[in-house]
C-alpha cells in the first residue's frame, strides 16, 4: 500500500491559512480568547496553525497509527529546525482551529440576526472549552428541528471528527470520504457540521424504482439551490444509497 499526494494537497494547506482571521496575529489588538496550547506569540500561533493544516491534510489521510505518529514527528522535526526551540516549545500540545466559535451577529438597532453562522477560522483554548460550544450548537438544532434530533456525547475523538468535518465545509468545495463502521456516528457528526456551518443538508431518499435519472435531478435541485440561491449545501451520500454502479 501507498499513499499518492500532489500539489493539490499542498494548496489546501495554504487555503488553510489564508482562512485564518487576521486579527489574532496582531499583538495590539484584544484578541477574542487566548491562543490555546501554550501558544504566546502570534509567530508561534502561524507555525501552529500551519501545523494544524498539515495534520489535517496529510496525517488524517494515513491509515496507520505508525504512519501518523511518523507525520507528527516528521512536522515537528521541521518546526524545530526551521523556527527553533522556542517555537517548537510553544506549539508543542497541539492548538485546533474551527470557524464556529463566535456569536451570531445580531443588528443592535433591530435585534434581527444579521449572520447566524459567522463564520471566523481561528483556534480554540481547549477541547472543553469547544465541546460547551458544540452541545450548545446541538441542543440549538434539536430545538429548531422537528423531525430529527440529535443526542450524540462528543467524548474526545467524536469532537475531533467533527472539528474535521466543519473545517472542510466550511472551506469551498469541501469534501471528504468517512470510513467506519456502521453506527459509529458519521452520518450524525456531519449533519451537526452542517447545521453548525448553515449549510443545507441533502440525502437522496432511495426507492424501487430510483435510478440514474432520479439521481441527476435530485443533483439538479441541488445545483439550484447552491448556485441560484447562494446557500451552502452539504450532500451526504452513503454505500447503501450506490444502488447502481453508475452512481
Amino acid at each position: 500500500f501507498h499513499y499518492l499526494f500532489n500539489m493539490r494537497e499542498l494548496s489546501k494547506v495554504f487555503q488553510g491559512l489564508i482562512l485564518a482571521e487576521r486579527d489574532r496575529f496582531r499583538e495590539n489588538d484584544r484578541f477574542v480568547q487566548p491562543f490555546g496550547g501554550k501558544v504566546k506569540s502570534p509567530e508561534a500561533y502561524l507555525v501552529a496553525l500551519w501545523r494544524h493544516e498539515c495534520e489535517r491534510v496529510f496525517c488524517d489521510k494515513l491509515t496507520t497509527h505508525e504512519d501518523k505518529d511518523w507525520g507528527d514527528k516528521l512536522i515537528m522535526k521541521l518546526i524545530d529546525e526551521t523556527y527553533g526551540e522556542d517555537i517548537r516549545a510553544q506549539v508543542e500540545d497541539r492548538v485546533y482551529f474551527v470557524d464556529f466559535l463566535r456569536p451570531p451577529k445580531v443588528d443592535e438597532e433591530t435585534g434581527e440576526t444579521v449572520d447566524a453562522n459567522p463564520s471566523y477560522y481561528e483556534s480554540t483554548e481547549s477541547l472543553d472549552s469547544l465541546r460547551v460550544v458544540a452541545m450548545a450548537r446541538q441542543a440549538t438544532f434539536n430545538e429548531t428541528s422537528k423531525s430529527l434530533k440529535l443526542d450524540l456525547v462528543l467524548f474526545e475523538d467524536a469532537l475531533k471528527h467533527m472539528m474535521r468535518i466543519s473545517r472542510l465545509l466550511c472551506m469551498e468545495r469541501g469534501s471528504a470520504l468517512l470510513i467506519g463502521v456502521g453506527g459509529s456516528g458519521k452520518q450524525s457528526l456531519t449533519r451537526l457540521a452542517a447545521y453548525i456551518a448553515g449549510a443545507f443538508p441533502f440525502q437522496i431518499q432511495i426507492t424501487k424504482t430510483y435510478n440514474q435519472a432520479n439521481l441527476f435531478e435530485d443533483l439538479k435541485s441541488l445545483y439550484k439551490v447552491a448556485g441560484l440561491k447562494g446557500q451552502k449545501v452539504a450532500f451526504i451520500f452513503t454505500d447503501a444509497e450506490v444502488k447502481e454502479e453508475s452512481f
